[in-house]
């Protein structure tokens, strides 16, 4: 037991022991992130003060910093923002990682104590995909209690932007506005998560025309227009932001047509989202851009979605799913996330699938629908990074590496933005930092996970250490 419970804490704590923050140096790199104007900026290094933030970009014709507490050699190798997954049910995802660790059996309700260690389990998941920050979807009020523990114990790494499921739910997290930013912009609630009707995959998407395999139905949706308007309006009216999972086209269409009417009270600037979008018509496509939403898209769901397509919807439809770079082209804001119920989708795959419309195994050669893939793998980053941020009204925090914001960034081997898709797809992430703390190395020895049993006890795991700071690496010097 005793043994156990270690295993637990060390999975907690990432394993990862090193001195407190400091003014680091972490020179030598091949960096990339994105400017206000949305362009790319390169850079050789970035100076990271002791609270975590990036106290000046560094090129390469620029003097270093004469006194720092640490220097770190990148060794050139290449930096991006760190990655945010835009959709994602984080606590779904982080106790389907729970019952994989107990081989199967059966777990019962879960604990408090299971949550929490849960969610150690799924934060290191996380960063060993480069993710730093997350849009909680549908958070409950157990899943903010979790979240809050974490935060008071310094447990709590990854970024997460939190959308309740419901009205109550918003008012018990929240209360009458949206909470300040808690743990040095690591948690917020800021916004209402609804959804209005399912995938076409299982015929629950609401269409503009009936199903091809299923002529008598064109799904539904869960709130017909005025009940639909009454909960965006009560959300809006009290400065929540209102992200809608609307799958199929008659859906993403009605929530367009319910933030028109919103835009007359509230003005273009709530970053209106709309969710899981699957499917878009293309008379709407204008809709996007002149209200200014959102489109939260899964590229890493394209090639399930793709070999269901054309028995659910016909032929004719097959050039409407997933319509990134019609989207983009028509003004709207692109982010992408996992838009998964249990499991994540590592960025840098779905990335693959953005610019190529391949799904994991290549295929099709050519891509699927190919005239819907991104043309510019700046997009692509922007939409795992800076846009992600936009999004969640964090930019100014994180998402982009500039001075004032977050030392929020990944490390790689090689370049992203030149890799062909399937090295892409095959791209190892290196290190993930977050506020200036090493929080995953993928040649640090993993901490050993003897897996949670559904008869073990964990309440009597110990509160985990602080985790990793910028500290000297065997290559820094001091």
């Amino acid at each position: 037991m005793r043994k156990a419970c270690a295993a637990l804490a060390a999975t907690l704590a990432f394993a990862l022991a090193a001195p407190a923050l400091a003014d680091t140096l972490l020179d030598n790199v091949d960096g990339v992130t994105l400017g206000k104007d949305g362009r790319l900026v390169r850079f050789s290094g970035l100076l990271i003060d002791n609270d975590g933030r990036i106290a000046q970009v560094l090129q390469r014709k620029d003097k270093r910093p004469k006194r720092t507490d640490y220097v770190i050699d990148g060794k050139g190798r290449f930096i991006i923002p760190g990655l945010i997954d835009s959709h994602i049910r984080l606590m779904d995802v982080a106790l389907a990682a729970l019952s994989q660790a107990a081989d199967g059996q059966a777990l019962p309700a879960p604990r408090p104590e299971d949550r929490d260690v849960a969610l150690g389990k799924v934060q290191r998941l996380l960063a060993g995909q480069g993710i730093t920050a997350v849009a909680d979807m549908g958070t409950s009020i157990e899943d903010w209690q979790t979240y809050r523990r974490a935060g008071d114990k310094g447990t709590l790494y990854l970024r997460i932007m939190a959308y309740a499921a419901d009205i109550p739910t918003l008012a018990l997290i929240a209360g009458p506005r949206p909470t300040p930013w808690l743990y040095d912009d690591r948690l917020r609630a800021g916004g209402l998560h609804l959804t209005l009707d399912g995938p076409f995959e299982a015929r629950t998407a609401a269409l503009k025309a009936p199903y091809a395999d299923a002529p008598a139905t064109s799904g539904t949706m869960r709130y017909n227009d005025t009940q639909l308007r009454n909960l965006m309006s009560r959300a809006a009216m009290d400065g929540f932001q209102l992200a809608v999972s609307a799958h199929g086209d008659a859906a993403s269409a009605g929530v367009l047509g319910a933030y028109t009417e919103l835009s007359l009270t509230y003005g273009n600037g709530r970053r209106w989202r709309i969710e899981a979008m699957q499917l878009a018509a293309p008379d709407d496509m204008a809709e996007f851009g002149r209200l200014g939403v959102i489109a939260s898209l899964a590229p890493g769901q394209l090639a399930s979605e793709s070999r269901s397509a054309e028995g659910r919807l016909g032929t004719t439809r097959l050039g409407e799913v997933q319509p990134w770079r019609s989207l983009a082209l028509a003004g709207a804001k692109l982010v992408f996330g996992s838009g998964s119920e249990n499991r994540s989708q590592a960025p840098l795959t779905a990335m693959a699938s953005a610019i190529s419309r391949e799904g994991e195994d290549g295929q099709p050669f050519g891509g699927w629908q190919p005239q819907e893939r991104l043309a510019d793998r700046v997009d692509a980053l922007a939409a795992y990074s800076a846009d992600g941020a936009f999004a969640g009204f964090a930019d100014g925090r994180f998402g982009r590496l500039v001075e004032g914001e977050r030392a929020d960034f990944v490390i790689l081997g090689s370049d992203p933005l030149l890799a062909p898709p399937s090295e892409l797809r095959a791209m190892r992430v290196l290190e993930t930092w977050i506020g200036g703390r090493k929080i995953y190395d993928a040649y640090a020895p993993p901490p050993v996970d003897t897996g949670l049993q559904p008869t073990q006890e964990v309440a009597t795991v110990p509160a985990a250490p602080d985790p990793a700071p910028a500290g000297p690496a065997p290559a820094a010097s001091r």
